[in-house]
């Protein structure tokens, strides 16, 4: 298996700790720059958008939440695991938690191309901090050990607040209070995401060195 990538990317980030957490031991990483439109890239995702997973026998997998239920599925790992579909509270947090990538995600990448002011780009930074606010509540409740499963939705939200915490640091700042910082300190994937952070992901390491 060969997954594209960037260093940058929290979707990418997130399938790359899926794939440490799965011991895919197979993959090889393809770093990529999306932004060029690289013809390798397109060959494989005519929307030449990373993260992608191209299998043994050419199939290709986009959109980082499949990607990561088909490495669950498919390894049977007990170190992480989907998310209850009929459980109301994982499901919450599952989209708050890829919303927020989302979010700040789009915010970064339309600062590219167009004004940073831009209406788009203020929508998504007020949303920011408004979920900020919510999950700093939430984390404050009973409700906080939901947050702490070992699953799909806890990983994408600490990725998540990761990115906003590299890309947004003024709203992070401004808006994250001690309960997220707990929860950033407490995650059962803290440990692996620190080792695969930004600055160690921008020597583009090979994925067995990922496992020393």
């Amino acid at each position: 298996m060969k997954l594209y990538l960037n260093d940058t990317s929290p979707f990418s980030r997130v399938v790359l700790a899926t794939a440490l957490l799965c011991d895919c031991r197979q993959l090889t990483l393809e770093w990529v720059d999306p932004w060029q439109s690289s013809e390798t890239l397109r060959r494989v995702n005519p929307f030449c958008m990373i993260p992608t997973l191209e299998l043994e026998e050419g199939t290709a997998l986009t959109e980082s939440l499949s990607i990561c239920q088909y490495l669950i599925q498919t390894s049977h790992t007990k170190r992480l695991r989907d998310v209850d579909h009929q459980h109301p509270g994982e499901m919450m947090n599952m989209g708050l938690a890829k919303t927020m990538m989302e979010s700040a995600f789009r915010s970064v990448a339309l600062g590219r191309f167009v004004d940073a002011e831009n209406e788009l780009s203020q929508r998504s930074k007020i949303g920011l901090q408004h979920a900020l606010i919510k999950l700093e509540n939430e984390l404050a409740t009973p409700r906080h050990s939901l947050y702490l499963l070992p699953n799909l939705a806890t990983l994408y939200l600490h990725v998540a607040l990761d990115y906003v915490k590299f890309r947004h640091q003024e709203i992070f700042r401004d808006v994250a209070g001690k309960q997220i910082e707990v929860f950033l300190h407490d995650s059962p994937f803290a440990t692996l995401l620190a080792q695969i952070n930004v600055d160690a992901l921008s020597s583009k390491p090979n994925f067995t060195e990922l496992f020393a």
